[in-house]
């Protein structure tokens, strides 16, 4: 009877081993769909969103559709080239100064007010159980230029955020300016490159007991790293498709009661692209179609308040 108990022991491990290869296995299959997208891909990709008809730039020029806008800045050069739409954008915020004001565009004066309703919306998503957070902490700043709004705001909550930002002199002054009190990591590479850290997607697995007189039933849960992945004016720097693939991974990279939370200018209606810094500012409506795409929902909405008049207004948004 030992020598059974022992085999079907043996079978029972192997089984749980097996699921848990199966599952790591579907999650590299998934991962590899999500980021299908690529600066490679744009424009072949057709997404729809309803709502959401031509728009401007800031020369002057009227399109009647989005892909009329995308297809005019996508078959100028390669995205990635210095000329392309990519290109044109790290060029431009290579020669901003690494300061407050530099990266707000000249508002620096804006700061304080941002990051104070910042905190009052992270506040309303745990206070509603929009966001539930485990130890130990973590959060991403995508955009983060000289790492204004982790250090203002996301290191007051999280013992380790992790810098995304692709302009270098950026992410050094924030690497000086958070020394001693992050733990995070500081990443030099544009949003649509970035991949969120994850692990298998959730699954359950049976297996026996040595003593073969209960059942077990274990979870393996190897999901994201983050509670909070903080996307706040950059994502219009990213077209579309890469908008959508963007999402998709970091959907992926939350933790399972984590939210992302997307903090952006947006215009009345369609969109406006600035031609200077390669980006294009989009609506409420457009913004959360793209959010949509790529199989988000909205759990909350707010708007920034006290901000002076003439700016855009900027809608954050809560997201899973």
């Amino acid at each position: 009877s030992t020598d059974i108990h022992n085999k079907i022991s043996a079978l029972a491990l192997g089984a749980f081993y097996f699921v848990v290869l199966f599952c790591l296995l579907q999650n590299q299959q998934v991962l590899g769909e999500s980021i299908c997208f690529s600066s490679n891909n744009m424009g072949k990709g057709k997404i729809f969103i309803d709502g959401v008809e031509g728009g401007t730039d800031s020369m002057g020029n009227t399109y009647y559709s989005r892909d009329e806008m995308w297809k005019n800045e996508l078959d100028r050069a390669d995205p990635t080239s210095e000329k392309g739409w990519y290109g044109k954008g790290i060029k431009y915020w290579e020669d901003v100064p690494a300061s407050v004001d530099g990266v707000l565009g000249g508002f620096g004066h804006v700061t304080d007010v941002d990051l104070e309703e910042s905190e009052l919306f992270y506040q309303t998503l745990l206070r509603e159980g929009h966001l539930k957070l485990t130890e130990p902490g973590r959060a991403a700043d995508c955009g983060a230029g000289i790492g204004r709004i982790s250090k203002g705001f996301l290191c007051n909550h999280f013992k380790a955020v992790d810098l995304v930002e692709p302009v270098a002199h950026f992410l050094q002054t924030a690497e000086k300016e958070l020394s001693g009190f992050n733990d995070g990591n500081y990443i030099q590479i544009g949003l649509q490159d970035w991949v969120p850290q994850q692990g298998a997607q959730s699954c359950f697995v049976i297996f026996l007991h040595l003593d073969l007189n209960s059942l077990a039933s274990y979870r393996l849960s190897l999901l994201g790293l983050y509670d909070v992945i903080w996307i706040q004016w950059v994502i219009g720097h990213l077209t579309d498709e890469d908008f959508v693939a963007f999402m998709m991974r970091c959907k992926r990279g939350l933790k399972e009661d984590g939210v992302i939370v997307l903090k952006e200018n947006a215009c009345t209606e369609g969109f406006i692209v600035d031609k200077e810094d390669s980006s294009v500012t989009r609506s409420a409506v457009y913004l959360e179609g793209l959010c949509k795409a790529a199989g988000l929902s909205v759990v909350a909405q707010e708007y920034q308040k006290n901000f002076p008049e003439g700016l855009f207004k900027v809608v954050m948004l809560a997201i899973r």
